[in-house]
C-alpha cells in the first residue's frame, strides 16, 4: 500500500517493522482506543500549518489472534469477534466509507476439523457451506456477519477477504518438500495466497467502491502441488 502512495497508520498491540508506517499502540478489544486511534493524527506531518489533515480513506482490519492454539479457544473467539466489531462500528460512525476484514479460509470447514474431512464440491468457492469446528473459523463467521448487519444499516463497503494460507517470497523452498507429500496440505485444500498478491487485492478492495457487502476468497489461482487437482481430490 505505501509503494502505491497510501499513507498508512498502523493500529496494533506493537510496532510495525517498516520505517515508512508509523505504528499507534491500541487494544483493538477497548472500543474507546478504537474510536480515538481511527480519529487520530496519522503523523507529526499533519502539526504543519501549511498541510491539511485528510480524512481516512478506508480501514484494513487484519488484525486478529491468527489460528486457534495460541491462546484459549475462547479467548481467541472473544478478541477476534469483539476486536472487529469494535473496528467497525468505529469506522462507520466516524463516517469512513470503506471497511476491509481479515475472514479465512478454515470458514470451510476443512482446516481445523478434529478429523480430515473431504470437501462436497471443489473448488471452494464462496458459496460454499461454511461449517467449521473450530474457535478461530467460528469468530470469522461471526465477523462476517458483523460486517454485512453494518454495511446494510450504514451503506459503507464491507469486503471480507477469506485468506488463504500466506506465503512470503522466502517460503517458496517450503514447496519441493510440500509437492513431496501432497497429502500434507490436503487440510488447507492445497490452496495459498501470495503475500505480495494479497496486497494487491487489498489494494484494489480499497479502489473499488459501491460493492456494499461482499466476500471474497483471497487464494492464488493454482495449488501448492505439483500434482493435477483431479489427483490430489482422488
Amino acid at each position: 500500500l505505501v509503494e502505491h502512495g497510501c499513507q498508512v497508520l498502523n493500529i496494533d498491540t506493537r510496532p510495525l517493522d517498516n520505517p515508512r508506517v508509523r505504528t499507534l499502540i491500541t487494544d483493538i478489544t477497548d472500543s474507546g482506543q478504537v474510536f480515538n486511534a481511527l480519529s487520530s493524527y496519522m503523523g507529526l506531518h499533519e502539526f504543519d500549518p501549511s498541510l491539511r489533515a485528510q480524512p481516512v480513506d478506508a480501514v484494513v482490519h487484519f488484525a486478529a489472534i491468527p489460528r486457534i492454539m495460541i491462546t484459549p479457544d475462547n479467548e481467541v473467539f472473544r478478541i477476534n469477534a469483539m476486536g472487529t466489531y469494535n473496528v467497525i462500528e468505529a469506522a462507520v460512525k466516524l463516517g469512513i466509507r470503506k471497511v476491509i476484514i481479515a475472514s479465512s479460509e478454515t470458514t470451510y470447514g476443512l482446516v481445523f476439523a478434529n478429523e480430515p474431512r473431504n470437501p462436497t464440491h471443489f473448488p471452494l468457492d464462496e458459496e460454499y457451506d461454511v461449517d467449521p469446528m473450530d474457535s478461530y473459523a467460528l469468530s470469522k463467521i461471526v465477523n462476517e456477519k458483523t460486517a454485512r448487519a453494518f454495511a446494510l444499516r450504514s451503506g459503507a463497503d464491507i469486503y471480507a477477504l477469506r485468506i488463504g494460507n500466506v506465503i512470503e517470497p522466502h517460503e517458496y523452498s517450503l514447496f519441493p518438500k510440500w509437492f513431496a507429500d501432497p497429502g500434507f496440505r490436503k487440510r488447507i485444500a492445497w490452496s495459498y495466497i501470495d503475500a505480495r498478491d494479497l496486497g494487491q487485492i487489498t489494494l484494489r478492495a480499497i479502489e473499488k467502491d459501491g460493492l456494499g457487502y461482499q466476500v471474497f476468497n483471497a487464494a492464488n489461482d493454482d495449488t501448492s502441488s505439483d500434482l493435477p487437482t483431479a489427483e490430489l481430490l482422488k
